[in-house]
């Protein structure tokens, strides 16, 4: 049947989707085949439901493809933070040895009596 056929476009659509993302999907999918708008073309002619679904199926790739590049945008940004902090604390940690190696041989001229 049509619905079972949407069902199964959907899951194929969505087949490396986790569920918590399945959710804002369906709701998006319930809210564009509700439209009143959806339902008439340009011309005022009524449009088959393939065609609506054709049509909400190609604006939901085109909505993945712009969060996917807003996430991989983040992504980028997020490793780049990444590592900057890791460099960092890799510059702190060898100047923390450097200052302990030196307290140390003052400590030991100390015990020595040199100073």
């Amino acid at each position: 049947s049509f619905s079972r056929a949407l069902t199964l476009t959907i899951v194929h659509v969505c087949g490396k989707c986790r569920a918590g993302i399945m959710k804002p999907f369906l709701a998006t999918l319930l809210f564009c085949t509700a439209s009143a708008a959806s339902l008439f073309g340009s011309d005022g002619a009524r449009l088959s439901p393939v065609t609506r679904v054709v049509e909400l199926l190609q604006s939901l790739a085109e909505k993945v493809e712009q969060e996917t590049k807003t996430e991989e945008d983040l992504y980028e940004s997020f490793v780049c933070w990444g590592k900057s902090v890791v460099s960092g604390k890799e510059a702190s940690n060898e100047a923390a040895k450097s200052r302990k190696e030196s307290l140390e041989a003052y400590v030991e001229d100390l015990d020595a009596g040199r100073i």
